[in-house]
């Protein structure tokens, strides 16, 4: 994380700290779930809802550390698992949505607004990838039933022929062409692009919005490096798991065998269940921190995780990373 304020030891006065353990994870993750939830629960949390900028601005950040608290449970819980894949794909998904979540809270209204814009893009178009589809399979139904009826006709004329001339070696039939028999997707999303008003479509890339937190950092006072290399990791997750890549096919053959046959893996190597769900835990009680807190709420918890890392940054006299 890149939080440059808080406690630099963790527990007892002079105790050795130490990263947290995959233990250690399983224990905090629920204690940070039900912290976030009973602020949410509680009176802090309860917005008149007005309609305000500053109201809708709220409720969305919230609602996107909620989304980080709930990957993170899902991830901790496959990670236990030993469930490989899943972990990288949640991993990467929490990435992107704790990125959201520090986005929205520290842009505000304006933040939220440019999320709205993206997706009105995406809907938009989806929207036009579903016309597009059902436009052609008409086109496509429609030529194909016409070529059948053709084919059918000549079938017909085979048949006769065959009939009226037993002695002779039958005529084979023409093979009926396929008609497609897929249903349209006929979805209509203009109701729902409608709701977000004046707002004009424009992309919002994740790379985007982690140059924006790094211009943010050393002017709002909370954080003084890159985000940059979180979108390398991004990115690497996408290849690790999202995507299947040829990086992902290789871990399931094995290298360097020296027998004559290549046998391929059930599971994949390169495990990565140990550091995910404890680097997703790190980051949700830091977005939880300014979330809740913001709406006048206590977070030990999450003070207690954040502390734990605070204690482990390196001396910013010193020359090491």
């Amino acid at each position: 994380m890149n939080h440059i304020d808080g406690p630099q030891t963790c527990g007892d006065a002079g105790a050795t700290v130490r990263p947290l353990t995959a233990d250690d994870v399983s224990a905090l993750v629920p204690l940070l779930l039900a912290e976030v939830k009973q602020a949410f629960d509680s009176s802090h949390w309860a917005l008149v809802n007005s309609g305000t900028e500053r109201v809708k601005w709220r409720v969305y950040a919230g609602a996107a550390l909620s989304h980080c608290c709930r990957l993170l449970a899902e991830m901790e819980a496959a990670g236990r698992a030993q469930q490989e894949m899943a972990v990288r794909l949640l991993g990467r998904a929490h990435l992107e949505a704790w990125v959201v979540c520090l986005y929205i809270h520290l842009g505000e209204y304006s933040a939220l607004e440019r999320l709205g814009q993206a997706e009105v893009r995406h809907l938009d178009g989806l929207q036009q990838e579903a016309d597009t589809i059902d436009v052609k399979l008409a086109a496509d139904r429609k030529e194909a039933r016409r070529r059948r009826k053709k084919v059918e006709k000549a079938n017909a004329g085979i048949a006769r022929w065959n009939e009226a001339n037993p002695t002779e070696v039958a005529k084979s039939l023409h093979e009926l062409p396929h008609v497609p028999q897929l249903k349209p997707i006929n979805i209509g999303l203009s109701q729902v692009i409608a709701e977000f008003g004046s707002l004009t479509a424009q992309k919002l890339p994740v790379s985007e919005m982690v140059d924006t937190l790094t211009k943010w950092g050393p002017a709002r006072g909370f954080a003084e490096e890159s985000f940059r290399s979180l979108y390398f990791y991004y990115r690497l997750l996408s290849g690790l798991g999202a995507h299947a890549t040829m990086a992902v096919l290789d871990q399931y053959v094995p290298t360097g065998a020296s027998d004559s046959f290549v046998k391929v893996k059930a599971s994949p190597s390169l495990g990565t269940t140990a550091d995910l769900p404890c680097m997703a835990l790190y980051a949700t009680a830091y977005a939880a921190e300014y979330v809740l807190s913001a709406q006048g709420c206590d977070t030990p918890v999450a003070d207690r995780i954040e502390a734990t890392l605070s204690a482990l940054y390196p001396d910013p006299a010193g020359r090491s990373a």
